[in-house]
């Protein structure tokens, strides 16, 4: 899942220090590929230990970790993705498109974010709102704690994220293939000229269409889930 899909499914939380941890393990990959937030490097806690921050922070990297298991592993990834494959084949040819899975991937996930945002723009607002309430050096601080290394310049990083709030820009279909062509770039796919024919436009628009009409129901599946991870504790 994306920024914005991540917080779909726990907008009822009342924690700002909770979305920060959501959002940190993408965060940090888009801020250095080298460095992952992986659940087996996170440190161990227990619970009358830590502090309140901690806890929040903690419990919302641990909460992105396995909505993105549950969601990875789900029917409605599979099928989705299965969907811009054969749209791809419709209508530029899969020959055409290296990598098509990782393309429909990417693509997924960046127009579930779109029509999650058109469907409520509110989501945005509340969003950056969580973001704001927290201290940037704490994020920093906490982010550099579950990651287990130093991060030089991720507070100019998340200052940038925050107010730049790019997020806004996902409705205009320019600025998400753009995105896209940033992501493809990164993993060395290249060629990407494909991105500007007019027949792209066309399966994005028929991808976004019938998406919207599936989206509500298979989001539930995701929200039944626990909205705070357990706490990992160190045995005595």
């Amino acid at each position: 899942m994306n920024f914005i899909a991540h917080f779909y499914v726990d907008k009822h939380v009342d924690d700002s220090l909770f979305f920060v941890g959501v959002s940190t393990p993408d965060w940090v990959s888009i801020f250095d590929r080298n460095v992952r937030v992986k659940e087996s490097l996170m440190p161990l806690i227990m619970e009358n230990e830590a502090t309140s921050d901690e806890l929040s922070f903690y419990n919302g990297v641990m909460r992105h970790l396995e909505i993105d298991r549950q969601f990875h592993s789900s029917s409605f990834f599979t099928s989705e993705t299965r969907e811009i494959i054969r749209l791809i084949e419709k209508h530029l040819g899969k020959e055409n498109v290296p990598r098509s899975f990782f393309v429909a991937h990417i693509l997924f996930e960046l127009v579930l974010d779109k029509v999650l945002i058109q469907a409520d723009s509110s989501l945005l607002s509340r969003y950056y709102e969580h973001l704001e309430n927290c201290r940037i050096d704490r994020m920093v601080q906490l982010t550099e704690w579950v990651a287990s290394t130093p991060l030089p310049r991720y507070d100019g990083f998340l200052k940038k994220f925050i107010s730049k709030r790019y997020l806004y820009q996902y409705t205009d279909w320019d600025h998400l293939i753009y995105v896209l062509r940033r992501i493809l770039e990164r993993v060395h796919l290249k060629e990407v000229s494909y991105l500007y024919e007019p027949a792209f436009m066309r399966l994005l628009h028929e991808y976004e269409e019938g998406l919207t009409q599936r989206y509500p129901v298979q989001m539930l599946q995701f929200k039944g889930i626990e909205s705070a991870a357990p706490l990992r504790k160190r045995i005595a």
